[in-house]
């Protein structure tokens, strides 16, 4: 194509275009307003999918959040658990050195129950790793070895386990101190054993 060939397609267009001039306009609006619309629709999407991004990470975090608490809440419960037992154990653990160490007044009988060294060495450690206050270990000391007093100025066994299980209370947050009664703190043996027991 020479330069003549190109010069004279131009004024074909040109010339065709104010022929056609109310065509072109036509065709200009309506490409206007579908660039205007798709532009618009363009950027709606972008927002839609921005706003979809947003509530994916949003979401995300709750979730992550959930994951952590509901984390936090089952170690929580599992230390609770392992702390019941604990104590509920030490209280085990009492009641056979309670029947060991009192003496049954005349006419009563005491049925001796038995733990093993094993098995209050793990309390005692179980006790250790569970408890928030070292209040329920120094009594549960004081009650399985000894209170290292006078004779005379030592309580009675059955105060100190009233004590202990009061510990025990606020420790496992079960509401306030309860009155005990010294004399009916612990069964020595129940009028309902079977008399074939070892007493």
């Amino acid at each position: 194509m020479n330069p003549e060939e190109i010069k004279k397609i131009i004024e074909n267009v040109i010339d065709s275009k104010f022929e056609n001039y109310w065509v072109f306009l036509l065709l200009s609006v309506i490409l206007s307003l579908v660039t205007v619309f798709l532009f618009q629709y363009l950027k709606n999407k972008g927002e839609n999918y921005a706003t979809k991004q947003d509530i994916a990470n949003i979401t995300r975090k709750i979730e992550d959040v959930k994951a952590e608490v509901q984390n936090q809440q089952d170690v929580e419960k599992q230390k609770r658990q392992l702390k019941y037992d604990a104590i509920l154990k030490s209280l085990t653990l009492m009641d056979a050195h309670l029947s060991h160490l009192l003496i049954p007044n005349e006419g009563q009988k005491i049925k001796i129950q038995h733990a093993t060294t094993e098995e209050a060495r793990k309390c005692h450690s179980s006790l250790i790793l569970t408890c928030e206050t070292t209040e329920i270990l120094e009594l549960f000391s004081k009650i399985m070895f000894g209170q290292n007093v006078p004779k005379e100025e030592e309580l009675p066994p059955t105060d100190l386990l009233n004590s202990y299980r009061n510990l025990v209370r606020k420790e496992l947050g079960f509401g306030n101190e309860i009155p005990l009664d010294r004399e009916k703190a612990w069964f020595g043996y129940g009028n309902f054993e079977n008399e074939n027991t070892n007493v």
